[in-house]
């Protein structure tokens, strides 16, 4: 167990700092595998694009028979795209990584106070040089160009580790790292508080990016060895036990081993194309790292003292490997693909070389071991024969060589990361000219590179330049293209209305990535725009099986179904429909149950409504719909989008126009008729629409002469049919066939001859007025008349029973308000004209009673006026009389 657990031994704050050290590490590593699991996707957003479209839908219905006369209102659908983001910078990553980066170098300068006098000024010799590469007069502190920043940190750090290497040598090595943290945070301090440059981290972190690659690349080559280390221990720990040398185990799997890294050079530096699955060298670096941690230990106690693992080896290895995995998780949260494609290289090319020699220098020195069945890795480094130095300088020499082989592509790669690092920080900025030419120069030294083609599209987009956009979305497919990529370039390419180019990128992104619901969906919205709705479907379809959000491909499903199925096969496919809550897809949810004519009670979306009431595409359209599809279960939409109406001026006349439903079937009908007739009159544009559902609500509401005034004006077959019905229905059958035989002379429609059967057998609409009104004279009572009046304020019979109710019950203000509301628009009845002249004698207004009663002599029959003056004469008389009596 010492063997695994060799901090056991040691103090108990050394025990503490080493767990405590390894625990940081071990979030490192998590903040690492976190950031490299999808590096675009820490930089680049995939954004929805929501468009707002149309359809014709059915919802105002007047029941003749077996027939139904119906006007077509626009109902409202949600189509929804991927658009990759703009690159930009993650700030939190660059905090993150400040962190981690600035514990390890805690933990490396703590550990170097506890070496002799030579190798600790040695080493601070290279932490200053080191120090200079970070470039800390671009932090501008105390004026531009000052290198202020960098003497004081030099002071700091120089004081503070001298302190401790010369004055304070009994110090546990908590007290040093505590010592090194109190010094890093008045750096920090003083950089954050005085600096005069803008976003300080990211700028000191885009600066000092050669100080922290240098450590990177330095642990990577420390560490190189260490699987191969691994190795021979596996090889030789049991073989005591089983009573074999271990030799064969270990030469066939490090020959296994080199062979997967030759492979992976290879393939790196394209020399084959083979299309096979291998190790991440991610994985070989960490696994290297960690193997390192007891490693190390042994290759530190072999050194004899000169560098002591318990007091220094530890604490510098784990700094470094802490600042390693942070500097990488900063790469790979950036998207700096040059940088961890060098790295990556770094990772398999030290170990190949390093591996080689390492396999020599077991073979060489311990082969007479193996065959004594001797447990090797014991003394692994205490060679016989060829020393552990020249092992690792020829290895270092063989990775330089293959470094030379690829014509220094690492190197050149190292310096377009850091050129990208400096254009992400102008570009933060909004020196978007600089940072251009950041981005330039890293092409020149990797032109392939995705982070710099991708930065440069993003700003020609932010300043309007498609043609350059696209140029550069192209060079960034070329080496390592990204489904974000393929979709920036169609995009482009679809605004510059390049169909079939667009169609041909998104085909090959997906040829690329054919499991991204992203392009999947984007090519499928493509086609629907074509009305090619079978290609449309297949890929929108299969985007919903593959995408991250799934509700935005079953929304546009929607759509398409909205737009290209009859409503038998609508209705079969909504029923095994999978529901979501989105808005998106309840929107078109509703918009696909008004194609229904399906009306039942839908719980109201509360997110729709934002809290500065300014709406997206999402929640205009899912406003819209609810106000259309519940208008008969609710009307308290109607007064929300009323109050909406007024934030949102390009939205004003259809919120106005779809608040109008819930008022007209739920609501003040009066209020609707008025306001729909208001808007009828003054909008030119939809001006058809407007009269022709005014007409149809004249013919819900049995006003059949308003109607004819209304759909006369409306062009098309629907205003035809709605005048014929409108004329059937006022016993004007003769004008309704006319109309009908002009239809059918235009088109044999066998369904217009079912029309004339119907509206000829004398079939009348029934509403829910008839029901209400007979369940009102049976039992009258204040609510159940209300409740016939909502229905229809308009209807002689139902207003002059509810009149002659409530005059009963001396409430004469409100069947005069009835009756007043009711010839508004039915000023050709006599009935209502009866009621008007006996009220208005009740309160007194003579006049308004003669006018009356010349109305009903107008408009009743012969008999129906002898009988209606009756009634009328006395009660004129008795007003006289009260008069005279009272003068």
């Amino acid at each position: 167990m010492k063997e695994f657990f060799f901090w056991k031994v040691w103090s108990a704050s050394e025990r503490r700092m080493a767990v405590a050290a390894l625990t940081v590490l071990f979030l490192a590593i998590v903040f690492f595998v976190f950031k490299c699991i999808d590096p675009l996707g820490n930089v680049i957003r995939w954004n929805v694009v929501s468009e707002l479209s149309e359809v014709s839908s059915v919802v105002d219905i007047l029941q003749l028979g077996s027939w139904q006369y119906g006007v077509s209102t626009p109902t409202h659908l949600v189509s929804e795209s991927f658009m990759a983001s703009v690159m930009e910078v993650d700030y939190l990553t660059v905090r993150i990584f400040w962190v981690f980066a600035t514990i390890g170098l805690c933990f490396i300068l703590a550990g170097l106070t506890t070496l002799s006098r030579f190798w600790y000024l040695a080493g601070m010799v290279v932490f200053i040089l080191f120090l200079g590469f970070a470039r800390l007069e671009t932090l501008a502190v105390a004026g531009a160009g000052s290198r202020l920043l960098f003497i004081l940190t030099v002071l700091i750090y120089s004081v503070t580790t001298y302190y401790f290497h010369a004055f304070k040598p009994e110090a546990g090595i908590a007290l040093r790292i505590g010592g090194m943290l109190l010094a890093s945070c008045i750096v920090i301090s003083i950089a954050w508080t005085m600096s005069a440059a803008p976003f300080t981290a990211l700028a000191a972190a885009s600066y000092s990016f050669p100080f922290w690659l240098i450590i990177t690349i330095l642990f990577l080559l420390v560490s190189a060895t260490e699987i191969m280390a691994g190795l021979v221990w596996l090889s030789t720990s049991g073989s005591i036990k089983k009573g074999s040398t271990g030799l064969i185990n270990f030469v066939v799997i490090s020959i296994l081993y080199l062979l997967v890294l030759l492979l992976i050079y290879l393939q790196n530096t394209r020399q084959i194309d083979w299309d096979v699955t291998l190790i991440n060298p991610i994985f070989l670096a960490l696994a290297a790292g960690i193997l390192g941690i007891w490693g190390f230990r042994r290759r530190a106690d072999s050194m004899g003292g000169l560098l002591p693992f318990r007091s220094a080896g530890f604490w510098l290895y784990t700094g470094m490997f802490i600042i390693a995995v942070a500097f990488a998780g900063l790469m790979a949260g950036s998207a700096n693909d040059p940088v961890l494609e060098a790295l990556e290289d770094v990772v398999v090319q030290g170990q190949l070389a390093m591996g080689v020699l390492f396999l020599f220098y077991v073979l060489v020195n311990f082969y007479p071991l193996f065959k004594q069945k001797l447990a090797v890795y014991k003394v692994l480094y205490k060679p016989l024969r060829f020393g552990l130095t020249q092992t690792r300088l020829f290895g270092f020499a063989g990775f330089v060589v293959l470094i030379f082989v690829q014509k220094l592509l690492p190197v050149n790669q190292a310096i377009a990361g850091y050129f990208n690092g400096i254009g992400d920080l102008h570009a933060a900025t909004e020196e978007f000219t600089l940072s251009e030419q950041y981005y330039k120069l890293a092409l020149r030294q990797e032109f392939q590179n995705h982070k710099s083609n991708y930065s440069l599209a993003s700003l020609a987009i932010r300043q309007g330049d498609r043609t350059a956009a696209a140029f550069y979305f192209r060079q960034a497919l070329l080496k390592d293209p990204s489904a974000q990529a393929y979709a920036g370039l169609s995009a482009i390419l679809a605004q510059e209305n390049l169909f079939f180019d667009a169609v041909h990128s998104l085909q090959e992104g997906i040829g690329r990535f054919p499991e991204s619901g992203e392009l999947l969906n984007n090519l499928g919205m493509l086609y629907s725009k074509t009305n090619v709705a079978d290609s449309a479907y297949y890929y929108i379809e299969k985007a919903q099986a593959n995408a991250k959000r799934p509700e935005i491909p079953a929304t546009n499903l929607l759509a398409i179904l909205a737009k290209n199925t009859d409503s038998g096969l609508l209705d079969s496919l909504a029923s095994n429909i999978e529901k979501y809550n989105y808005l998106s897809w309840q929107a078109n949810w509703l918009a696909v149950q008004n194609l229904r004519q399906q009306f039942v009670k839908q719980d109201f979306n509360a997110s729709a409504v934002p809290a500065d009431s300014l709406l997206s595409v999402s929640a205009s359209a899912y406003l819209l719909n609810y106000a259309v599809n519940q208008a008969r279960t609710e009307n308290t939409s109607a007064t929300l989008l009323t109050k909406l109406a007024a934030n949102n001026p390009v939205l004003s006349k259809d919120l106005t126009w779809a608040a109008l439903y819930p008022e007209f079937y739920s609501g003040d009908k009066l209020r609707a008729l008025r306001s729909l007739t208001a808007l009828a009159s003054d909008e030119e544009e939809k001006g058809d629409q407007y009269h022709k559902v005014l007409g149809h609500w004249f013919l819900q509401l049995g006003l059949y002469e308003k109607a004819i005034e209304n759909l006369s004006v409306v062009e098309g077959l629907e205003g035809t049919i709605g005048m014929a019905v409108a004329n059937a229905l006022y016993d004007k059958r003769e004008v309704a066939a006319i109309l009908l035989d002009k239809i059918q002379e235009k088109e044999n429609n066998p369904a217009i001859e079912n029309l004339k059967q119907s509206l000829f057998s004398g079939v009348r609409p029934k509403t829910p007025g008839d029901s209400l009104l007979k369940t009102a004279l049976q039992s009258p009572t204040d609510e159940s008349f209300q409740k016939a009046i909502d229905i229809n304020p308009f209807n002689a019979q139902t207003v002059s029973a509810a009149s002659v109710y409530f005059r009963g019950k001396k409430q004469t203000d409100k069947a005069y308000k009835l009756v007043l509301n009711a010839l508004a628009y039915n000023e050709y009845d006599a009935r209502l004209w009866e009621q008007y002249a006996y009220l208005s004698l009740e309160q007194g207004l003579t006049g308004q009673a003669k006018e009356g009663e010349e109305k009903v002599k107008q408009y009743a029959t012969v008999a129906d006026y002898q009988q209606f003056i009756s009634r009328y004469q006395p009660m004129q008389a008795l007003i006289e009389k009260r008069r005279a009596e009272f003068q």
